[in-house]
């Protein structure tokens, strides 16, 4: 399989990883576990590492992601997603396009060059988080 998820238990953030060449069945199976965690788990950050990736089926295919199948699957909107891009520039393009979607729709995702500089923002804790964990207590 060109995908898989591990779960990092510390700091909550699932991390979602591509390689080879992902198929439209590849992407929605990959978004429909990502919610799956989400709803099963209250895992809300996800890390994709896309740098071993060489081609995603279509643009239309990453479009319907955030339009459609996040919607119909109920994916929680105050998830964020954080992406590394990779090496290859065509497809490149389609994570940026991905980032520009998903941001236009109201997602919070956003392409970071370097590894840690993704995991900071997934692990930044807003006023909101804060006042979420204080009521936890």
């Amino acid at each position: 399989m060109p995908w898989h998820c591990d779960i990092d238990p510390v700091q909550q953030i699932v991390e979602l990883t591509y390689t080879g060449d992902i198929t439209k069945r590849e992407l929605r199976e990959s978004a429909s576990e990502c919610i799956a965690l989400e709803e099963n788990k209250g895992l809300i950050r996800f890390l994709v590492d896309t740098t071993e990736m060489l081609s995603v089926s279509s643009l239309m295919d990453v479009y319907d992601l955030p339009v459609n199948q996040y919607v119909e699957e109920n994916a929680d909107r105050l998830g964020r997603v954080a992406l590394i891009p990779p090496k290859s520039s065509r497809v490149k393009e389609a994570v940026r396009f991905y980032e520009t979607v998903c941001q236009n729709r109201g997602w919070m995702v956003q392409v970071f060059e370097e590894r840690h500089a993704a995991v900071e923002w997934l692990t930044y804790r807003t006023v909101s988080d804060q006042g979420e964990a204080d009521n936890d207590h």
